[in-house]
């Protein structure tokens, strides 16, 4: 495994912790207009446009996926730690195909005092026909919302050796937005540029 040094480590955190900011910041509006209205999402932009935001986020995802899910949770019995989520989810990558994401998710929400979830994972994406592998860690904060939909907002740093369909992952950071109703889970992953 590659050693990362530590300017790139703290350039993570801190691009981390940005993320985490602004999102919490922007996640919920109250507007003060007759009776109260929220906006609990961004404006939803033509999916043909794939332009950059001010904060350097594509407007349109690379990988998507759209699954019922029963993930596999285990509780490590770790001081801090609640439980370990383990789940497999079948997806699409933009240029790709058929992708599988493999991914671990441990929750450390007892070790951060708030209203949300956080949690640090990692993964690997496999192309369908397994020639293609990309490793993932990332780090986010999930929170509900009234009707029990809860929305994860993650940084995702990706690395690969590969020269095939998925060698554009390689140093590659993302936005994954995934939003859990049940067992419906769908989820996005934008390119940070």
């Amino acid at each position: 495994m590659k050693t990362v040094n530590i300017k790139q480590q703290f350039r993570n955190v801190i691009s981390f912790f940005a993320i985490v900011g602004l999102l919490s910041m922007t996640s919920v509006v109250v507007l003060p207009i007759g009776k109260a209205h929220a906006i609990t999402s961004s404006p939803v932009l033509p999916s043909n446009i794939n332009t950059i935001s001010s904060l350097g986020i594509s407007a349109s995802p690379f990988f998507e996926s759209n699954v019922s899910i029963t993930p596999q949770i285990e509780h490590t019995g770790i001081k801090g730690f609640q439980n370990v989520t383990n789940l497999i989810e079948n997806g699409t990558i933009k240029g790709v195909g058929y992708v599988t994401n493999s991914q671990i998710w441990t929750d450390a929400s007892r070790l951060i005092k708030g209203a949300f979830d956080y949690g640090v994972g990692h993964g690997v994406i496999t192309t369908a026909d397994g020639q293609n592998k990309a490793t993932w860690i990332g780090y986010g904060v999930g929170r509900s919302n009234v009707n029990g939909t809860i929305t994860y907002h993650d940084v995702i740093f990706f690395n690969t050796n590969s020269t095939g369909k998925l060698a554009f992952l390689k140093n590659l950071e993302g936005l994954h937005i995934s939003e859990v109703d049940g067992k419906k889970r769908t989820t996005k992953i934008y390119e940070w540029k």
